[in-house]
């Protein structure tokens, strides 16, 4: 999904772009027009928006601790809060030449509104 081709969106662009609850405390000296950051109980949030080169736009939601990996629970509270009970969201698990890996703890999200996700919990059926 992500290539020279992608196009970041400043926020007043996007078409779906978070507002988390209260506990979540936006770290002001951290982002711009194009992304931010919050910070919760040693939690930290980035959210960014981008056009891909599937033509279509895309959050990338990321979360990580300082120390450990986020927890199940965390991961339930990012994607409650940055994308909703309401959507569908998910974690890409990219080939190994295209695995980035910037922080040892950090976990990624992505939405969009204009794809729709297969519904996977029907299951896959016979084979």
């Amino acid at each position: 999904m992500v290539n020279e081709e992608s196009r970041d969106l400043k926020i007043s662009e996007a078409k779906f772009f978070p507002e988390p609850n209260a506990i979540f405390r936006e770290n002001k000296s951290f982002g711009n027009e194009y992304w931010r950051g919050w910070v919760f109980n040693g939690l930290s949030v980035i959210a960014s928006a981008a056009i891909y080169d599937d033509g279509r736009e895309w959050l990338h939601v990321s979360f990580s601790r300082r120390n450990k990996m986020p927890s199940y629970a965390d991961l339930q509270l990012v994607k409650r809060e940055f994308i909703g009970n309401d959507k569908k969201a998910i974690m890409v698990f990219p080939e190994q030449e295209n695995y980035v890996n910037i922080h040892p703890n950090c976990l990624h999200l992505w939405y969009s509104a204009e794809v729709p996700i297969p519904e996977f919990s029907q299951g896959v059926g016979t084979i």
